[in-house]
């Protein structure tokens, strides 16, 4: 019985290490990818900004 205690635990603590291993890389895969997305909109407004003081040609109506 303290055979199968001791094994269970051993089980239970290495499940335990995976789990939270595999959460951690979840996590900074999300935390990257929420990074790229305000980068890239960031980057969208730049482009979309109108440039002040482009000269453009007009006639004058009389």
């Amino acid at each position: 019985m303290l055979r199968f205690l001791i094994i269970l635990g051993i089980v239970v603590y290495v499940f335990y290490k995976v789990g939270s291993f595999f959460f951690r890389a979840g996590a900074a895969a999300q935390e990257l990818k929420g990074y790229k997305q305000k980068e890239k909109a960031a980057s969208q407004a730049k482009k979309n900004k109108v440039k002040g003081g482009d000269y453009v040609d007009y006639e004058e109506v009389k």
